[in-house]
Order: structure tokens, then C-alpha cells, then sequence
């Protein structure tokens, strides 16, 4: 099971948030030489002490409780059929992605995603939908997130025609753009959203709130979180250290 470690910056005090895990391990000759550099510190300025013991006790209780958050919905996120993929669907390597049809910098994630996926096609791409820019249109009975996951579960054959075009949607999507949507790929019975796929996203967004996250798109990439847009560079470093490509 994966840990997620809440990373420390020490100003006067120090403030929490979620980046990357923390596994036990044995101190490198680096770690080592920053630990005995931030006892003289400490020993030479004493007042620093308690703001940074306090500060470590929060980081413990919010990492026990992140690490509880995240073996709680594992299997939600990791191991269940009910979100859209991108690649193989028995890659060996998952990247989780917490995303928005109506979200710009999801959209220009998207392309991003399919290079990597093409390059190594051991890696898959887990969408998780959470619409936090509109739940829903003025005049629909459905929404991007909720059309997309009524087409993942009933249409697959059809689910990557939509899902580009979702995707291609320039701003957020309307009532009209739903339809041409639903009646391009065929699936006009879906322009209404099911009661299964409105408890998917309850339950993504619940996930969502649940590891504090406040933006999309949202990235796990083996033991990193990176929240918001990730060019494709950048994406590839991460991922071939993460899952040891190449």
C-alpha cells in the first residue's frame, strides 16, 4: 500500500500539505548531513523548538490519518472498472487523475497524457471524474462527468468518441453541447444521467475533498501527488522514476 507524507516548510512555523510519501527507510549520506545541520540550528536558536515540535506532532496525526484516508479507498480508486481508462487495461502501472470535462487545464493535460501512454504502454490512465466547475448545465438532465461514466458502463465502443469529444469542448459545456455529444455517438437514451453514475461522482468528489485536494487536474504517479497541469516533460521524468521505465 502506497503512503502519501505531508511535505514540512519551516517559515517561523511550519505548514502542512500533501506531496509525496514517506516510507521508512535508512538516512542517505545527504539526509544525514541536512539532519545534523538542522540540530545546530535548532541548538543554536532555541526558540525554534517548539513551534517545530509542535509542528512535527500535526504532520504525524495528519499523515496517520491521510495514510487511513487513502487504504480506505485504495480499491475505489486503483481497482474498480467503474472509471474511465486511458491504455491498457492490464498495464502494470496506474496514474490516477482526478479530472473536469469543463476544466481548461484538464483538457490540456488530456494530449499530455495519451504521449505517455503511447510511449509506455505499461502505464494506464485512471480518470476520476468530479465536476467542481458546474455540476451541472442550466437546461440538462445529465452533465459532462455523468454522460461520460453512463457511456463507460453501457457503450465502451462508443465512450472514446465522446470522451474527445468532451474534451475538445472549448469552456464549460451546455445543455446543447451534451446533446450533439449524445446524439453523435448514437446514445440520445443517456441524455438523462443514471442514479449509478450520480454515486460515482458523489463518491469521487468525496475522495477528492477527502485528501484535501482543491483544483483539478489532480495527479498520483506511484508515491507523488501533483496537483494541476504537468507539460509533458515533466510528466515523463516523473513517471519513468516513479515506475522505473526506460
Amino acid at each position: 500500500m502506497k503512503t502519501f507524507f505531508l511535505s514540512l516548510c519551516t517559515i517561523g512555523v511550519l505548514q502542512l500539505s500533501i506531496v509525496a510519501p514517506l516510507q521508512a527507510q535508512s538516512l542517505t549520506e545527504q539526509q544525514q548531513r541536512e539532519l545534523s545541520e538542522i540540530n545546530t540550528i535548532l541548538s543554536a536558536n532555541p526558540m525554534l523548538i517548539n513551534s517545530m515540535y509542535q509542528g512535527l506532532n500535526n504532520y504525524l496525526a495528519q499523515k496517520t490519518k491521510k495514510d487511513a484516508f487513502l487504504a480506505e479507498n485504495h480499491d475505489w480508486l486503483f481497482n474498480n472498472t467503474v472509471h474511465p481508462v486511458l491504455g491498457n487495461a492490464n498495464a502494470a502501472h496506474k496514474i490516477i487523475v482526478f479530472t473536469d470535462y469543463d476544466c481548461p487545464y484538464c483538457k490540456r493535460l488530456e494530449p499530455e497524457l495519451e504521449k505517455l501512454v503511447a510511449k509506455y504502454p505499461s502505464v494506464q490512465v485512471i480518470n476520476i471524474l468530479v465536476p467542481l466547475r458546474q455540476q451541472r448545465p442550466a437546461g440538462a438532465k445529465t452533465s459532462s462527468a455523468l454522460l461520460a461514466l453512463d457511456l463507460w458502463r453501457s457503450n465502451k465502443p462508443e465512450f472514446d468518441k465522446a470522451h474527445q469529444l468532451l474534451m475538445k469542448k472549448s469552456g464549460l459545456h451546455t445543455a446543447d453541447s451534451l446533446r450533439h455529444i449524445g446524439t453523435s455517438t448514437g446514445n440520445d437514451t443517456l441524455l438523462t444521467a443514471s442514479a449509478e453514475s450520480q454515486q460515482i461522482v458523489e463518491r469521487n468528489m468525496a475522495v477528492f475533498t477527502g485528501f484535501g485536494l482543491r483544483g483539478t487536474p489532480a495527479i498520483m504517479i506511484g508515491e507523488q501527488v501533483i496537483p494541476g497541469f504537468v507539460p509533458y516533460p515533466k510528466l515523463l521524468e516523473v513517471a519513468e522514476h516513479e515506475f522505473s521505465l526506460r
